[in-house]
């Protein structure tokens, strides 16, 4: 199963943004249990891509692709942006970054999915939460 949503990319469009994975992992058939990492992950990084990605350009468009199977869910959020270094993105886990609002949203989607990519400079994030893994959180 497969869908895509592209939103203009001004934060109030992330309500949409949470309706249309809310709606995507009904109709999958998942429990509700694993919608909230799913869904703050995808809304984390779409704001990462509207804010930081295409600086606010309601110009720019944001797309958001997912797909799921049976072990699954892989989300890929794509902004017009021209990316950044995620090298560069300080740990809010150290002690002189933890009063530092960067990187919150990036350690959150780290430490929520099972494997996280930046493709094209960061412009893309490809999100992946696996379904039969021995440390299921999620189900």
């Amino acid at each position: 199963m497969k869908r895509r949503l592209t939103i203009p990319s001004h934060l109030t469009y992330l309500y949409d943004v949470e309706r249309f994975m809310h709606s995507f992992l009904a109709d999958a058939g998942l429990p509700e249990t694993v919608f909230g990492a799913v869904i703050l992950s995808v809304c984390e990084s779409t704001n990462n891509a509207i804010s930081h990605g295409n600086g606010h350009d309601i110009n720019k468009l944001v797309e958001i692709r997912v797909e799921y199977d049976r072990n699954s869910i892989c989300i890929e959020i794509e902004d017009e942006g021209v990316g950044f270094d995620v090298h560069e993105i300080p740990d809010p886990t150290e002690a002189g970054n933890i009063k530092n609002e960067r990187g919150r949203g990036i350690f959150i989607i780290r430490n929520l999915a099972d494997d996280v990519e930046f493709v094209n400079n960061g412009s893309l994030v490809k999100i992946k939460f696996k379904l039969s893994r021995e440390h299921q959180l999620l189900l």
